[in-house]
């Protein structure tokens, strides 16, 4: 069991810090002035008595306070102003709905954030639509595409992770039951084949299954996945920021992909992150 949660955990780490600020106090989408979009070293947040290390995607809460320890830095969206601000400790500033104002320290500096994002994200709960970590089943869990994500392609690939070596049964049905293929594979992967064919706006279950040598019995897992519409589509790639945007764009673009339960892309675009800023996926690890 140990293997298969360090397995699991390397394949979801990136989107799973989402989940870690679901539950905390910063996670209120309804009077949210902004989020946090880059961190670079540490600092802490103080709000309503209590504090908290500063993290990434936190929202941002009217009175809250910032305190950035020496040498970090941070970057804060402003959803009212369409910034985002740029923070060099040490400093501590406070959040406020006319804006975010230096207590102590560096002065703060500015530049505009892509519009398209902001409008999005002031409609739309990114950390909420995140997905959770699971209790894991005994034998086997599916990996991808999680249950009730949203596809944006029409092959996709399909993962699970087991408890032993085995010979594997996937099998494909739409929502009326009817089977559109099943196959059996040793790996642990497996991509739906190009004569299959998914409609868009489509809603499909997939189920891989297998014999345990150890106790001979039968151990499955499930998941449930739809096919976005070309609308949906469409609304998700012209979010997408430009090739020269600051990351800070790119973290609200991967959020946004998460909220929408566009897992896939949301994982590319954190792996695309973590590639020119490899502290950010440190940051996911600390989150878990």
């Amino acid at each position: 069991m140990t293997n298969i949660r360090k397995v699991l955990h390397s394949c979801l780490v990136l989107i799973c810090l989402l989940s870690a600020l679901v539950g905390s106090g910063f996670a209120r989408a309804e009077t949210a002035l902004g989020m946090v979009l880059d961190v670079q070293g540490s600092g802490k947040v103080e709000f309503n008595g209590s504090s908290s290390k500063l993290q990434l995607l936190a929202y941002l809460q009217p009175k809250m306070q910032i305190i950035l320890d020496a040498g970090s830095k941070a970057s804060l969206s402003l959803y009212a102003s369409r910034t985002v601000v740029q923070l060099t400790g040490p400093a501590t500033v406070v959040v406020d709905k006319d804006g975010i104002t230096t207590a102590q320290g560096q002065k703060i500096t500015g530049r505009p954030l892509a519009e398209k994002l902001v409008r999005a994200a002031e409609t739309s709960n990114v950390i909420a639509g995140a997905v959770r970590m699971r209790q894991l089943p005994p034998r086997i869990v599916a990996v991808t595409p999680e249950n009730n994500a949203l596809l944006l392609g029409q092959r996709p690939v399909f993962n699970w992770i087991s408890a032993e070596g085995a010979e594997f049964e996937i099998s494909l049905h739409d929502l009326d039951e009817n089977l559109l293929v099943s196959e059996k594979t040793r790996e642990n992967t497996w991509q739906l084949p190009e004569k299959i064919k998914l409609a868009e706006g489509s809603t499909y279950r997939w189920q891989v299954a297998y014999v345990s040598a150890k106790d001979g019995k039968m151990h499955t897992a499930k998941a449930e996945f739809r096919v976005a519409d070309k609308a949906e589509a469409g609304s998700l790639l012209e979010l997408k920021p430009d090739d020269h945007a600051g990351v800070e764009e790119w973290v609200m673009y991967a959020a946004m992909l998460q909220s929408r339960r566009a897992f896939a892309e949301a994982r590319q675009v954190w792996q695309t992150i973590a590639k020119q800023r490899p502290d950010l996926l440190k940051l996911t690890e600390t989150a878990q």
